[in-house]
């Protein structure tokens, strides 16, 4: 049998990061509809728990969110281009590209969500 070593150059980190950050977003999406699930239960019951929200935490979490968002949609910008055909050849400098892009955007975004947002 034959071993494959996988070569982690920035094809299988998009590859990776694309899967973990799709994977944040599932959970995100169920984590929402429980949230909205408990406005039928009250308002006492959505405040204690828009409360529970506010915290520092999830504050931390809502910036991670926001990184996953702005990879995942960037990203599969660039790979619905590359399967189109456009940017074959600078695949690896497309990556960097939308690596810093979603690092100023989403430092930028984390540091309002956590210090500047109320």
């Amino acid at each position: 049998m034959r071993r494959y070593h996988y070569r982690w150059g920035e094809g299988m980190w998009s590859h990776v990061l694309h899967r973990v950050s799709g994977l944040a977003l599932l959970v995100y999406l169920t984590m929402h509809i429980w949230v909205i699930h408990h406005v039928q239960k009250g308002e006492e019951s959505y405040d204690a728990l828009m409360r529970s929200l506010s915290t520092a935490p999830f504050r931390v979490g809502e910036s991670l969110l926001l990184a996953a968002i702005l990879f995942h949609s960037i990203n599969g910008i660039r790979i619905a281009a590359l399967d189109a055909g456009i940017g074959m050849r600078n695949h690896r400098a497309t990556f960097w590209i939308v690596f810093a892009v979603c690092a100023v955007l989403g430092i930028t975004g984390g540091i309002y969500l956590v210090f500047l947002a109320e």
